[in-house]
C-alpha cells in the first residue's frame, strides 16, 4: 500500500503527525447487467389460471359505495324479476340458452389459444394437447361409411361394391347448434330444469382440473356426459345410458358407458356441489346480460335482429293481425 503522513501544529504548539493509509485491493468489484437475463424472463412461458363462470360473470361492487335507499325509492319486486326463474326452479331453456353462451365463448377462445400456440399446443398451460385426443368425437361416434356399387360384368351372380369412410370435419358451433343439442335431450328425457347449471359446473371442473380443452370435436361428447352425470345426480329419478343413446344414436351404449367412465376420472370422481357453488353459478348466470356482447347474442337466440325467430315472430303477429281485422269485420256486419 501507500502510506502518506503529515504534520500540522494545533491551537496548542503542539504538534501532531496524521497517518492515512489507502490499501490497493486486488481486484476491484464490478457490476454488470447482463441482457440475456431480461431476454429469458420475456421468453418465459405465461402461466394461465383457469377462471369459473361464476367468478368470470359475476359483476363486482369494487369500492362503490352501497348507499341506503328507504322502502319507497327501491326498486319493486316486479322490476326485478328476470326470465331465468327462481333460483329453486329456474327456467330452463333461458338458463339453458345461457350455458350455451358460455360454452361457445369458452369454445372459441381455446381455438385461438391452440391455433396461435407452437405446433397446435397452447403456450400457456392452461390446457393439455394429448387431452384434446381423449374426448375426440371420433372417438365415441359411430362411424359413417359410403357405399359405392359397381356393375361389373360376372358370369356368377353377386354384388361387388365400395365403402368408403365419412370423415367428418368439425367447424366451431354457433350458440343456437349448441342449444338445439341439448335441447332435444331435455324434451325427450325430461331433465329438470336445474340440470343445465349442475352440467356447466361439471364441464369447466373438468376444463380446470384435468385441463381438458372444450373445442369443436370435443364439446359434443364432452357435454352429453355432462348433462348424463347432472341428472344422475340431481335427480331422484335419474336418466338411464340408454336413453341418451336413444336420443342421440350417433353414440352408441357402449361408447356412452366408456365416456362417462372417462369423464369420472379425469374430475377424480368428485361430483359433490355445494348450496353456494350452485348459487354462485345461478347468479352469475343471471347476470350474465349485464355486458353487452352477451346480451346480444341472447337476443339474436330469443328473436331478436337478425334472428331466425324474428321473422317467424313478424309472421305470426301480422296473420293474427290479419285474423283479428277479420273477426272484426264479420261482428260489425252481424250488428
Amino acid at each position: 500500500g501507500i502510506i502518506k503522513a503529515r504534520s500540522y501544529q494545533n491551537l496548542d504548539g503542539d504538534t501532531t503527525n496524521e497517518t492515512s493509509f489507502r490499501r490497493n485491493t486486488k481486484s476491484e468489484k464490478s457490476v454488470t447487467i447482463d441482457q440475456s437475463s431480461k431476454k429469458n424472463k420475456r421468453r418465459e412461458k405465461k402461466i394461465g389460471v383457469f377462471r369459473p363462470s361464476c367468478d368470470a360473470y359475476t359483476p363486482r361492487m369494487a369500492n362503490r359505495p352501497i348507499k341506503y335507499k328507504p322502502a319507497q325509492e327501491r326498486t319493486s319486486v316486479e322490476k326485478m324479476s328476470t326470465t331465468m326463474g327462481t333460483i329453486q326452479r329456474p327456467n330452463f331453456r333461458d338458463a339453458l340458452r345461457r350455458v350455451a353462451i358460455i360454452l361457445h365463448q369458452h369454445i372459441t377462445k381455446i381455438e385461438q389459444r391452440f391455433e396461435t400456440g407452437v405446433r397446435g399446443a397452447d403456450d400457456t398451460g392452461l390446457f393439455k394437447a394429448s387431452m384434446r385426443e381423449v374426448f375426440n368425437e371420433d372417438l365415441y361416434a359411430t362411424p359413417r361409411y359410403r357405399c359405392c356399387m359397381v356393375r361389373v360384368p360376372m358370369a356368377r351372380p353377386g354384388v361387388v361394391y365400395s365403402m368408403r369412410k365419412i370423415r367428418t370435419v368439425y367447424n366451431t358451433p354457433t350458440t343456437d347448434e349448441i342449444y338445439d343439442f341439448a335441447h332435444q335431450l331435455f324434451k325427450k328425457v325430461q331433465l329438470s330444469s336445474e340440470c343445465s347449471i349442475v352440467c356447466l359446473i361439471y364441464v369447466e371442473k373438468l376444463m380446470e382440473v384435468a385441463k381438458v380443452p372444450l373445442l369443436s370435436d370435443t364439446w359434443r361428447p364432452i357435454f352429453m356426459c355432462g348433462l348424463l352425470l347432472a341428472s344422475k345426480v340431481w335427480q331422484d329419478l335419474s336418466s338411464w345410458n340408454i336413453e341418451f343413446a336413444s336420443v342421440y344414436p350417433q353414440f352408441s351404449l357402449e361408447a356412452i358407458n366408456r365416456l362417462e367412465l372417462q369423464f369420472l376420472k379425469m374430475i377424480k370422481w368428485d361430483l359433490y356441489i355445494s348450496s353456494s357453488l350452485y348459487a354462485k353459478y345461478y347468479f352469475a348466470l343471471r347476470s350474465l346480460l349485464e355486458k353487452s356482447g352477451f346480451r346480444n347474442r341472447y337476443n339474436q337466440m330469443v328473436g331478436g335482429i337478425g334472428g331466425i325467430a324474428a321473422s317467424e315472430a313478424m309472421k305470426v303477429s301480422k296473420r293474427s293481425e290479419a285474423v283479428k281485422e277479420e273477426a272484426l269485420l264479420h261482428l260489425s256486419r252481424s250488428m
